[in-house]
């Protein structure tokens, strides 16, 4: 482990690539693997193309944010749910693989889609109070789905937030809700999800253009695991 690399990223707290690849004068390529071991010895969190410093080394400790019902389980099945979840592999299939009922694996998910959603929606609002803004209004199923867009990426709402705003994202935003909204509606299986629909299209958002680790490592760290 490079110390004198540790403590750069401590005093930053929070970096992009391009930003600790200038300050160590070193290629995007040499570097990347580098932060990515950091991320598997939990000393960094990357989300949003960002890379954020763990001020205390993330440590074994229960999902005291799921539900009771889930506490059931053990630390292993948890994590092979949360794996396959970011794998995006259908319930009826992770049921093999860890020997569960389809209907816990979907009581995961669901509860995974629906911390994302609010997640995002949290902050989507502080978002709105800096700065509002009108919302894209797009029908799914009959259902209204509200979108904003803001430093290029796009959130989404099951209702309106400030009506009293006038004004829609700037045309770069908005290239970027077009391109988002023709990939969620390629998803010929939203029809299975009326019921919080709302979720599903966050998790999609939520997905979109990122890996399979990268996804993990999100998860853990927005659940507090």
């Amino acid at each position: 482990m490079n110390d004198n690399l540790l403590r750069t990223f401590k005093r930053l707290n929070k970096f992009t690539l391009e930003e600790i690849a200038l300050i160590c004068e070193t290629d995007n390529d040499v570097l990347k693997p580098v932060l990515e071991e950091f991320i598997s010895q939990k000393y960094l969190v990357f989300r949003n193309e960002t890379y954020f410093y763990c001020k205390e080394k993330q440590t074994e400790k229960p999902l005291l944010r799921l539900p009771l019902i889930f506490q059931y389980h053990s630390r292993e099945t948890i994590d092979m749910i949360m794996k396959a979840f970011c794998a995006d592999i259908p319930s009826t299939k992770t049921m093999l693989l860890i020997e569960k009922s389809d209907n816990s694996i979907c009581k995961f998910n669901h509860f995974f889609r629906e911390f994302l959603y609010k997640q995002q929606y949290q902050e989507l609002m502080k978002l709105i109070e800096q700065k509002p803004q009108t919302s894209y209004v797009r029908n799914f199923f009959e259902t209204k789905m509200y979108f904003y867009t803001y430093n290029g990426r796009v959130f989404i709402a099951s209702k309106p937030i400030n009506n009293n705003a006038e004004k829609y994202a700037d045309k770069k935003s908005l290239f970027e809700f077009k391109k988002v909204y023709s990939f969620i509606t390629r998803d010929k299986e939203l029809y299975k999800f009326l019921n919080c629909l709302e979720y599903r299209i966050a998790e999609k958002i939520w997905r979109r253009n990122r890996n399979y680790r990268e996804l993990l490592t999100d998860l853990n760290f927005i659940i507090g695991n």
